[in-house]
C-alpha cells in the first residue's frame, strides 16, 4: 500500500546458512531486510531474491563485521529503509583445534569477527533504535558453546560465552530505551563452517567425517541436527510481539543435546 513505511530488520552474515534462515523467518513477519555480507554477494543476492521471492523487500551491503565504521554504515543504510524493528548479529568464524594449538592469531580474529562484531552491532543497532524512539529487538548468534564448552572448540566457545555476557549486560542498560536483547544459541547446523569442522575434527583424531556425525548425533536427544529454519523461527518469535517482555535471555534450540 503507497505510503506505508515498513520496518527493517538487519541480519549480519545474511547470505547463508543460519543468516539465509533467518532472514527468511524474519520476513515472514512483514520486515524488509537489509543483509550484510563479508566474502559472499553472490550468496546474499540470492538470500535477497528469495526474500523478494516471498513478497518482502531486500537489499544487501557489504560489511565486515570486525569494523566498527562497516557496521555503523550498515546502520544508516537500514535506516534509510525504515524504522529500524530488528537487529540480528549473526556473522561468524570458528577454528576446531585443541587450546595449545589454537594461534594467537586465530584466537584474535575469532574474538574480532565473534565477540567484537557482535558488540559493534548492538552498539549501531541501539543507537539508530534509541534515536528511532520506538524500541526494537537486538538477537545475537550465539551457541549452545557458549553455555557448555566443548573440546577442541575453546576458542570458539569462549567468544559466545562472551556474547551471552555482553547480551545479559546489554539487555539492562537498554530495556528502559523500550529495546530487548537476547541471545539465540543453536545446537549443531550442518552449516559450511560446521562440516569445515567435522572434516577438521575426523583429521585431527583420526575418523571419518560421517563417524564424527554419527557421535554428535548420538548427543541429541531429538534424534536430528539443527536447522536454519529451526533457528529462523526462534529468532522471528524473539522479533515478534509475543516476545515483547523477553529480555537478557540465552534461549537454546538443540534438541536436548546441552539444557539449559
Amino acid at each position: 500500500m503507497a505510503g506505508v513505511t515498513v520496518s527493517v530488520a538487519v541480519v549480519t552474515g545474511g547470505g547463508r546458512g543460519l543468516g539465509r534462515g533467518i532472514a527468511l523467518a524474519l520476513a515472514g513477519l512483514g520486515l524488509d531486510l537489509v543483509l550484510g555480507w563479508a566474502t559472499n554477494q553472490a550468496a546474499a543476492e540470492e538470500t535477497a531474491d528469495a526474500v523478494r521471492a516471498r513478497g518482502g523487500g531486500a537489499s544487501v551491503q557489504r560489511c565486515d563485521v570486525r569494523h566498527p565504521e562497516a557496521v555503523a554504515a550498515l546502520a544508516a543504510a537500514a535506516v534509510e529503509v525504515g524504522p529500524l524493528e530488528v537487529w540480528v548479529n549473526n556473522a561468524g568464524v570458528s577454528v576446531l583445534a585443541p587450546v595449545v594449538e589454537t594461534t594467537p592469531e586465530q584466537m584474535a580474529d575469532m574474538m574480532a569477527v565473534n565477540f567484537l562484531g557482535t558488540f559493534h552491532g548492538v552498539a549501531a543497532a541501539a543507537r539508530a533504535m534509541m534515536a528511532g524512539g520506538r524500541g526494537g529487538r537486538i538477537i545475537n548468534v550465539a551457541s549452545d558453546l557458549g553455555l557448555k564448552a566443548a573440546p577442541l572448540l575453546a576458542g570458539y566457545s569462549a567468544t559466545k560465552f562472551a556474547v551471552v555476557g555482553l547480551g545479559q549486560a546489554a539487555a539492562v542498560e537498554l530495556a528502559p530505551h523500550g529495546i530487548t536483547v537476547n541471545s539465540v544459541c543453536p545446537g549443531t547446523v550442518e552449516t559450511d563452517m560446521v562440516t569445515a569442522e567435522q572434516r577438521a575434527e575426523a583429521e585431527l583424531i583420526g575418523s571419518t567425517v560421517d563417524e564424527v556425525r554419527r557421535r554428535l548425533l548420538a548427543d541429541v536427544p531429538a534424534g536430528r541436527f539443527c536447522t536454519p529454519e529451526d533457528v529462523g523461527a526462534l529468532v522471528a518469535w524473539l522479533g515478534g510481539a509475543p516476545a515483547e517482555f523477553v529480555t537478557g535471555q540465552a534461549i537454546c534450540t538443540n534438541g536436548g543435546s546441552i539444557p539449559h
